[in-house]
């Protein structure tokens, strides 16, 4: 007997638990318990509520589903769980995010993520989870690094490999772990000056993306030198080593013109070291220490010195005026 539930929502959950997976997005996590039902996504989504349009069975690895109160009723129910645990798991069913509307289940697909991108989840870490099958994640970026499983993945959905291993690249693996204790110690003042470091060197590697060391980044993982998904790999190590430098000049007490010249000719010949001596980097370094010219009124330290010096770290006047707390690397840098 066909199983004719689509027009009035669920009957029954699925026998069994589809696993959640950390930040996955909500058209990823449908689609897994789509074919856990034994169907399609459009076929399942006809569970869930109505929607108006065709459904993609690449819409998960495009977009997100969105939902209003009703259909997220119908999905708990197909999925074995309550409401409440799903708003746990999956960040697009908070409230925030729900639909609004009338009491009928309805869902939709919109080409643009409201907040954040749909990247690919590494394949091993899903696997771990019991997940054999392509998952993607809701994240701030448009790519990530999995360090437990030197994997980086991305929005990428042309050719080339949708997982980019990385052990050969020992030194974006270090890097990556850089950044990681940068932001554990100096908490969102750390993320801030990695994403200005970032920033910074992504504009050095779109006017010069043949660099050699860039270069040879790429081809030692199989990617395109010059293609844009290429940038966030390649320039990984130089990105962490300009905001280490970037955290040597926010410390220091005075910040004379001597002071922002000698830093400039110091990071200059870092450049040189990384074979970018011919990058015209000057621009970015200076409109970098025109927003860092003036200290915060609240000391930057770096949590030495006891109970009276534990606080915010906070970044220069300019740089906060500017940059965001949370959100992407270029929501965090002061660089516009």
């Amino acid at each position: 007997m066909a199983d004719r539930t689509g027009m009035w929502g669920p009957q029954r959950r699925l026998k069994g638990v589809v696993p959640f997976l950390a930040g996955e997005s909500t058209g990823s996590f449908a689609n897994r318990l789509a074919h856990a039902h034994g169907l399609e996504l459009g076929a399942f989504l006809d569970r869930v509520g109505a929607g108006r349009q065709p459904v993609n069975p690449r819409l998960p690895a495009l977009a997100e589903l969105d939902v209003n109160r009703a259909a997220l009723d119908n999905l708990a129910v197909l999925s074995g769980r309550t409401p409440h645990q799903l708003q746990l798991a999956l960040t697009n069913l908070q409230g925030r995010f729900l639909m609004s509307g009338d009491d009928a289940a309805r869902w939709q697909w919109p080409f643009k993520v409201r907040e954040g991108h749909v990247v690919r989840c590494c394949d091993l870490c899903a696997r771990a989870r019991g997940v054999d099958e392509a998952a993607w994640l809701l994240w701030p970026d448009q790519w990530r690094v999995c360090l437990r499983h030197r994997r980086f993945t991305d929005d990428h959905r042309g050719q080339g490999p949708c997982v980019v291993r990385l052990d050969g690249l020992e030194e974006v693996v270090r890097a990556h772990s850089e950044r990681l204790r940068l932001e554990r110690r100096f908490g969102a003042a750390g993320a801030e000056l990695f994403a200005d470091g970032f920033q910074v060197v992504a504009r050095w590697w779109a006017r010069m993306p043949t660099a050699w060391c860039w270069t040879q980044r790429a081809w030692r993982v199989g990617l395109e030198a010059q293609e844009l998904r290429t940038a966030p790999v390649v320039i990984y190590p130089e990105a962490i080593q300009l905001a280490r430098e970037m955290l040597r000049f926010e410390q220091c007490a005075e910040r004379t013109r001597a002071v922002r010249a000698v830093w400039v000719e110091e990071v200059q010949q870092l450049m040189a070291g990384w074979g970018l001596e011919d990058v015209d980097g000057w621009g970015e370094l200076v409109q970098w220490l025109d927003h860092h010219a003036q200290p915060a009124v609240v000391p930057f330290s770096d949590g030495a010195g006891g109970v009276r010096r534990r606080r915010r770290r906070v970044l220069a006047v300019g740089h906060g005026q500017l940059a965001e707390p949370s959100g992407s690397l270029g929501d965090r840098s002061c660089l516009v």
